[in-house]
C-alpha cells in the first residue's frame, strides 16, 4: 500500500488536504482532512505539520479499517488532535537559560 500526498486547497472554512491510497489489493482511493482557520489561527499546529499529522491519522485509520468498517472519505483533525501532536512534537521545556546558574545551585556552588 502506498499514500501519495496531493497537496492542500484553502477552504472558507479551513484547509483540506489531500491524499491518494494506492492498494494492489483494490481500486486507488482518496480521502480528505479538514483543519479548521480557528486552529491553525490560534496556533494549535505548526501550517507546515498539518501535512504530516494527516498523513499519521491516515495511515493509523488505514492499519484499523475492515472490510466492514471501510473508512469514511472524508473527516475532520480535530483540536484535540491537533493538541495533542503539538504536546508530543514540542521541544522540552528548560528551566534554566544557558550561561546562568539557577539561584538555588547558586547557594550550593558559594558553600
Amino acid at each position: 500500500m502506498q499514500i501519495q500526498y496531493l497537496g492542500f486547497q484553502p477552504k472558507e472554512r479551513g484547509r483540506d488536504y489531500s491524499y491518494l491510497v494506492i492498494d494492489k489489493k483494490s481500486a486507488d482511493r482518496e480521502f480528505t482532512f479538514s483543519v479548521s482557520n480557528r486552529a491553525l489561527a490560534e496556533r494549535r499546529v505548526r501550517y507546515q505539520d498539518v501535512a504530516g499529522i494527516c498523513y499519521q491519522k491516515l495511515q493509523k485509520a488505514l492499519e484499523l479499517e475492515t472490510a466492514e468498517q471501510p473508512l469514511p472519505r472524508h473527516s475532520i483533525v480535530s483540536d484535540r488532535e491537533l493538541d495533542e501532536y503539538r504536546e508530543k512534537h514540542s521541544p522540552a521545556k528548560r528551566h534554566a537559560i544557558w550561561g546562568q546558574v539557577s539561584s538555588k545551585n547558586r547557594t550550593r556552588a558559594h558553600q
